[in-house]
């Protein structure tokens, strides 16, 4: 099994996650969506990642992969929950992230930074003050509420809504963005939860290199 998709897109590193916590064997393979393969489109329509690649099935976008892995390891650990009220919150928490964090977050503050250092751009310092300033805190306390008194998003155990949430984060870590935990109990509790565990911690070394070896090439151009 193969995941292809870059370590710092938020979609390839929450079918990552997903992967890991269930124990299922997959090589990661690197693919810029900024210079694709020529293949690319062929793999995938929309020209996105990740794309899962499974002998001979080809799976793309990460919420379909993720059900996919869910579904086909049923022996291993769930990712998500049977219960109607719980399944379905999972899903709109898993949504908004997808949707409204990552709009706020990536096109907001990661892109502006590093994606326009790596296509020789300057930084928009603008578009990231705005989008702390103005879209992310309602964001943030959307999620912040949903908390309330809780330790995942949906019942009492990790779920997809809490990988979903956490991954698009990761790229507000990378951007020394992250919001305070005075403002934000609830949800940097949430963060801290995950980044701990096991499987977040071995991701996010290989996501430092990997960043790490970007920000050299910037340095180098500029040098």
């Amino acid at each position: 099994m193969i995941i292809h998709g870059s370590a710092l897109s938020p979609f390839t590193r929450k079918v990552t996650l997903l992967a890991m916590e269930k124990g299922i064997a997959f090589e990661s393979r690197d693919l810029n969506p900024y210079a694709p393969p020529d293949d690319f489109e062929a793999m995938n329509p929309l020209k996105r990642i990740p794309i899962l690649q499974d002998g001979k099935f080809t799976l793309a976008d990460s919420s379909a992969i993720c059900g996919y892995l869910e579904t086909k390891y049923v022996d291993a650990p769930t990712l998500y929950r049977k219960e109607p009220t719980a399944y379905g919150y999972t899903l709109w928490i898993e949504e908004y992230a997808d949707t409204a964090l990552f709009t706020d977050i990536s096109e907001g503050v990661f892109r502006p930074i590093f994606i326009n250092q790596l296509l020789g751009k300057p930084i928009d310092h603008a578009a990231v003050a705005d989008a702390l300033l103005n879209a992310l805190p309602i964001r943030f306390q959307y999620l912040e509420n949903r908390l309330e008194g809780r330790t995942w998003f949906a019942g009492d155990r990790l779920t997809l809504a809490d990988l979903s949430v956490y991954s698009q984060m990761v790229n507000l870590l990378h951007a020394e963005h992250l919001p305070s935990t005075d403002s934000y109990p609830n949800l940097m509790a949430h963060f801290k939860r995950i980044q701990t565990r096991p499987t977040a911690e071995k991701l996010h070394q290989s996501e430092i290199a990997y960043l790490g070896q970007a920000l050299k090439v910037i340095s180098d151009r500029n040098a």
